[in-house]
């Protein structure tokens, strides 16, 4: 790790990332060990998911912790599904496939003005989608991160990031209307 971290050559981004590295270490480890139960494949998960922030660092702002701590938890964790996948072929899902939305209906659970009771309830929603569909949908809508972006944070393809998204707003769509309608 310390490597990765010296190879930077701005002093600011390195002193950056090795703030970075103290604060969120410890739990991108805890969680990367969570996920693949070896400590010494999630040692490798935390380096590898360091690479990634320093090959997105401008894209990427710290003036948030939380917003921060949650982006940090999403590259670790996908870089530990990507490391259990490797050697496996993704499931690649064509987007005629994903039709059958109108795009009012697609739209409607995003485009309404949220109230406190309004995000609320949305939040609610979305922590009970799987975390694949919480961790595309947080990228695109609250960090703002292209397909392309988000593709090379998650280690997928451009198409993978429109499908999921497609997927992650139907499934977000079928969540609102199990738990009932928004308040306006």
């Amino acid at each position: 790790m310390l490597l990765c971290i010296m190879a930077i050559q701005n002093d600011n981004d390195r002193k950056t990332v090795e703030e970075l590295y103290s604060e969120y270490g410890s739990t991108m480890l805890y969680v990367a060990k969570s996920i693949l139960k070896d400590s010494y494949r999630a040692e490798d998960a935390v380096t590898q998911a360091f690479i990634s922030i320093i090959e997105n660092f401008e894209k990427i702002s710290f003036e948030n912790c939380k917003k921060t701590k949650a982006l940090v938890v999403i590259i670790v964790r996908n870089v530990c599904y990507n490391m259990i996948k490797k050697g496996k072929n993704e499931n690649i899902v064509s987007l005629e496939e994903c039709e059958g939305i109108s795009d009012k209906e697609e739209n409607a659970p995003l485009d309404f003005a949220i109230s406190e009771e309004n995000y609320i309830f949305l939040n609610t929603c979305v922590s009970r989608l799987k975390e694949s569909y919480q961790d595309i949908l947080s990228l695109k809508l609250v960090y703002e991160y292209t397909d392309n972006e988000i593709a090379k944070i998650l280690s997928i393809t451009p198409n993978s990031v429109s499908v999921r998204y497609h997927r992650a707003k139907k499934a977000l769509i079928k969540e609102i209307q199990k738990r009932g309608s928004i308040h306006e």
